[in-house]
């Protein structure tokens, strides 16, 4: 059990790493111009070209983005 915990964790690590959209705390939308955590359950292809990344909700915000509704960022 603990073999198999620590290896979804470790795979868990890996894909985290190989997505770059992953790699910033926000993900911006250019087309509905909202910003969402990046695990937010409204994003279905965090590669997207029309995702943006953002390190911070003080920078999506500056750019002219607003929260999502579902995830609250």
């Amino acid at each position: 059990m603990i073999k198999r915990l620590f290896s979804l964790l470790i795979l868990t690590a890996v894909i985290l790493m190989a997505t770059p959209g992953l790699a910033a705390d926000y993900l911006g939308n250019t087309k509905s111009m909202k910003f969402h955590y990046y695990n937010c359950s409204t994003i279905k292809h965090p590669d997207a070209p029309h995702f943006v990344p953002f390190n911070s909700r003080e920078e999506a915000i500056a750019a002219g983005y607003v929260p999502c509704q579902r995830c609250h960022p």
